[in-house]
């Protein structure tokens, strides 16, 4: 499966508030934690029965907020044996269907 770059998500503008409702709709759980730049997500777990855990930070002005992002698209899209660019298309029609 192709994976989604993080410039594909620049181009995208795919925005951290928008992959953290996909996450929490997709049924991820926030993780309480000690970091105020963060925002922890575990999923379901892995093959070893381990929490599947992702990490965004709190909002796009992060330096590392694009590669977060493209690691979090490309992680949901192989759970869920989609394309990445498939999960971006319903994450951009869900941003724009709660803008109107």
């Amino acid at each position: 499966m192709l994976e989604i770059s993080p410039q594909l998500l620049k181009e995208a503008k795919l925005s951290v508030d928008d992959m953290a409702t996909c996450l929490t709709e997709h049924g991820w759980k926030k993780v309480p934690n000690q970091n105020q730049r963060v925002t922890i997500f575990q999923g379901i777990n892995d093959d070893f029965g381990n929490p599947i855990v992702l990490t965004l930070p709190r909002n796009d002005g992060f330096g590392d907020a694009l590669r977060r992002l493209s690691e979090a698209v490309n992680l949901v899209a192989f759970l869920e044996d989609r394309s990445p660019e498939s999960l971006i298309i319903d994450l951009r029609a869900r941003s724009t269907n709660h803008q109107i």
